[in-house]
């Protein structure tokens, strides 16, 4: 799983802000910290699924700990897509050389590497059956 750092602070207001020190741009608020927290996971899957659809490079999550930062985890429908692209551009693989690993074509294989598109157990499982290496890699 990737987990970033939020930090949420109370305003002046009353209101949680928060922000994601390793993703510029990466803000929300709630009126409690619960809320905040659920709303930072909001933000941090938007955040991500943009990025990975523009293509954009998505930095490594920091360790980092203080006050007020909190471990907020992306789901998995955001996640996957993300490190099947760092695994196929760190191997030096095209969609296609990928595609042909799992015997599908390279416009479904793209799929894989959208986060607006979800996918069956059973279509993970044969990723990770085709491609071992795939947990070898840390974002």
């Amino acid at each position: 799983m990737i987990s970033y750092s939020a930090k949420i602070k109370k305003d002046k207001d009353g209101y949680y802000l928060v922000s994601f020190p390793d993703l510029e741009g990466c803000l929300t608020y709630g009126e409690s910290i619960e809320e905040a927290k659920e709303m930072a996971r909001e933000a941090l899957s938007g955040w991500l699924a943009a990025s990975c659809d523009m293509k954009l490079a998505i930095p490594d999550p920091k360790v980092r700990s203080g006050k007020d930062l909190y471990k907020i985890t992306a789901p998995i429908q955001i996640v996957l897509p993300i490190y099947l692209r760092k695994l196929r551009k760190r191997k030096r693989w095209t969609q296609s050389q990928v595609a042909k690993k799992l015997g599908i074509s390279q416009q479904a294989y793209a799929k894989y590497e959208s986060p607006k598109y979800s996918h069956t157990l059973e279509q993970i499982q044969k990723i990770l059956d085709n491609l071992p290496i795939f947990f070898e890699i840390s974002i």
